[in-house]
């Protein structure tokens, strides 16, 4: 028996504003997909660029970038001021400088430093720190070993289980690789600034943003090449050459 059609058939199709109006739809360009609250990171222009205004929370954030330079404090460090629980710090390249934290404004009884001798260890440590209601924030390094898009995919899952700060830093070749991270960005440390680049974002075409520029303090900042250093374009006429001087005399035997 065939069934009897509607009165109405318009009725029941739904138009094109009600689809893109659903949560499981994603519109190109859009911040409609920020459902977690977002952490403010301590500057305009980098909040001005992230999704919802700020670091994601409840969510992986993933950081590359090249060699050890600990440039990874100048970007996070404002963030964790902010922070009342736990900053936990698992497998660090080295240990944190006490000194610069406290001057910083943050409070060492809240940081605690996790090692890992194993990929196993590091992920089941990442793992537990993040569903952890005490750890507010966690920053991780990539062990030796890399991690694969199924090991980084259980660290995104424990992250969405939790409510703090999530960082993974990778090397800077592990942008070329898939990632479920919900944000990733590389950063370079420049002579005058730290510059950021999104390269994944959910809700937003990250390929088409700018790099942002984060200015380095003053005692952040580093000397020209030496082969620049005489290029200021000031004039030379007070710059003093000593030579060596050829026939001085000799004293008598």
């Amino acid at each position: 028996m065939t069934p009897n059609p509607p009165d109405n058939p318009q009725a029941s199709v739904p138009d094109l504003e009600q689809l893109l109006c659903r949560r499981d739809i994603w519109r190109g360009g859009s911040h409609r997909l920020a459902s977690s609250p977002a952490r403010d990171t301590g500057y305009s222009a980098l909040n001005a660029q992230l999704l919802g205004g700020g670091w994601p929370s409840a969510n992986l954030v993933e950081v590359c970038q090249q060699g050890f330079v600990q440039s990874e404090w100048l970007l996070l460090t404002p963030a964790l001021t902010d922070t009342q629980g736990l900053i936990v710090l698992l497998n660090p390249p080295c240990m944190p400088f006490a000194q610069a934290l406290i001057k910083a404004g943050i409070d060492l009884e809240r940081v605690l430093v996790v090692e890992s001798s194993n990929k196993a260890d590091f992920l089941f440590s990442f793992i537990e720190l993040t569903r952890a209601t005490a750890c507010e924030a966690v920053l991780a390094w990539q062990p030796t070993q890399s991690l694969n898009y199924t090991e980084l995919r259980k660290c995104q899952l424990a992250a969405t289980e939790g409510q703090g700060l999530y960082v993974l830093f990778r090397p800077a070749a592990a942008a070329e690789q898939s990632s479920p991270a919900s944000l990733r960005l590389t950063i370079s440390l420049q002579a005058q600034d730290l510059q950021v680049r999104i390269f994944k974002q959910k809700g937003e075409l990250a390929a088409l943003m700018q790099p942002v520029l984060l200015p380095l303090p003053h005692n952040w900042q580093g000397f020209a090449p030496h082969h620049l250093l005489d290029q200021t374009g000031k004039p030379k006429s007070n710059v003093v050459h000593l030579r060596p001087q050829r026939g001085g005399r000799r004293g008598r035997k």
